[in-house]
C-alpha cells in the first residue's frame, strides 16, 4: 500500500530542555565575551514564565506525533535525517545515502549533558543507547529504486562506522527523534541521510522529487509504511545563534499545511548564510512532503516555537492517511 503517514519533528537540543533556566543557560553559551551580535528581537519578549509553558507544548506535540504512529500501526518507518559530521568526516561527504545494514544505533546524550559541556567529548552510557533493526529488504528496494528508476545517485553503507565522532553511533538527527516517536524502538526502519550542513547540498526541488521518488517505489508496498523527517526549522544563522528565521519558518509550514510543498522549490538554488547551518535541516521535511503530496496528503501543523533561547524553530507536523489510501487497504 502506498505510504499512509507522514510525520516531521524538530530534533534540536531546545526541544528537550525542561526549564525557563535551562533554555537560559542554553542561550548563554552561544554569547561570546565582549563579542556577542545584537541579540536576537525575540529574546526581551521570552520571558521566564513564556520559557517554562514551552516544556508542555513540545511534550504535547510529541505525544500528538506518538499517537499517529501508533494508529497507524506501521511496518516500516523510513527516517530523513542529516549528518553534522558524525557519521562523516571530511574524506567523505556523501549528498545522499542509504543506510542497508542489519541494524543500527546510537548513543542519545541528553540535552543538559550537551549544554554543560559543548562540543567536548561525551560519556557514553548504556541507558542512553538507541538500537534500532533496519528493515533491509525495503532499503535495498529503496536504494534500487531510487538509482536505477529515478535517477538519482545515492551512497550507500553496510556497515554502520562513525568517520566524524568515533564510539557515538548514529547522528543526532536519528537518536534524539526515533525514541521521542517510537519509544519502545519496536518498528523497523530505513535510514536516509541527507548532507544538511556542507555546500553544496541538495536543493529544496530535489529534495522533493526524492520524497515524491520514494513514494513511487514505495506505492505497491503490501506491508504500512511511514515517513519520518527529523530536523529544523531556521537555526544556526548569520549573525548568530538564537536569530531565528520566523518569516521563513512560517512559510514553509504554510505551503506544506496547504498541500504546496513543491513551491518550496527555489530554497537551495544558491549559497546564502541565512539557509546554511541547521535551517538546511529543512530539506528533511520538504522530502517527507514531497512523499506525502505524491500520495494526495497534505501537512497538519501541530505547533511552531520561534524559540530565540532554545537557538531554532520548532516545529511539529504530520499528513494523515490520504482518502484513497484508506480505500484500497
Amino acid at each position: 500500500m502506498p505510504i499512509g503517514l507522514g510525520l516531521a519533528c524538530s530534533h534540536g537540543t531546545g526541544v528537550f530542555l525542561h526549564s525557563a533556566a535551562e533554555y537560559r543557560a542554553a542561550y548563554a553559551r552561544f554569547e561570546r565575551d565582549g563579542a556577542s551580535p545584537p541579540p536576537p528581537p525575540q529574546l526581551s519578549s521570552e520571558t521566564d514564565a513564556v520559557l517554562e509553558g514551552w516544556p508542555d507544548r513540545i511534550d504535547q506535540a510529541f505525544a500528538t506525533l506518538r499517537a499517529k504512529l501508533e494508529a497507524y500501526r506501521p511496518d516500516v518507518l523510513v527516517i530523513i535525517g542529516g549528518d553534522q559530521g558524525e557519521m562523516f568526516d571530511s574524506s567523505n561527504i556523501p549528498n545522499l545515502m542509504i543506510y542497508t545494514g542489519a541494524d543500527a544505533w546510537g548513543y542519545n546524550v541528553s540535552a543538559q549533558a550537551v549544554i554543560a559541556k559543548p562540543g567536548q567529548a561525551r560519556d557514553y552510557r548504556e541507558e542512553d543507547l538507541v538500537r534500532v533493526k533496519v528493515d533491509q529488504v525495503t532499503a535495498e528496494r529503496l536504494l534500487n529504486g531510487l538509482v536505477r528508476d529515478e535517477g538519482f545517485d545515492v551512497a550507500f553503507s553496510r556497515r554502520q562506522e562513525n568517520l566524524g565522532r568515533p564510539g557515538l553511533g548514529l547522528p543526532h538527527s536519528f537518536h534524539r527523534a526515533i525514541p521521542s516517536i517510537m519509544p519502545q524502538l519496536d518498528i523497523p526502519v530505513v535510514l536516509v541521510y541527507q548532507n544538511t550542513i556542507q555546500p553544496p547540498g541538495m536543493t529544496a526541488s530535489r529534495c522533493y522529487h526524492l520524497g515524491a521518488a520514494i513514494a513511487r517505489i514505495l506505492r505497491n508496498e503490501p506491508r504500512r509504511i511511514a515517513i519520518l523527517g527529523s530536523g529544523g526549522l531556521s537555526h544556526s544563522r548569520w549573525p548568530a545563534d538564537g536569530w531565528i528565521d520566523e518569516k521563513l519558518d512560517r512559510w514553509i509550514l504554510d505551503r506544506l499545511s496547504v498541500g504546496e510543498g513543491r513551491s518550496t522549490g527555489p530554497l537551495y538554488q544558491f549559497d546564502s548564510h541565512n539557509m546554511r547551518g541547521g535551517t538546511g535541516e529543512i530539506r528533511a521535511w520538504i522530502t517527507t512532503a514531497g512523499a506525502m503530496e505524491e500520495m494526495g496528503s497534505r501537512a497538519t501543523i501541530v505547533d511552531y516555537i520561534p524559540g530565540a533561547h532554545a537557538a531554532h524553530g520548532m516545529a511539529f507536523a504530520y499528513w494523515p492517511e490520504p482518502s484513497s489510501a484508506k480505500a484500497n487497504t
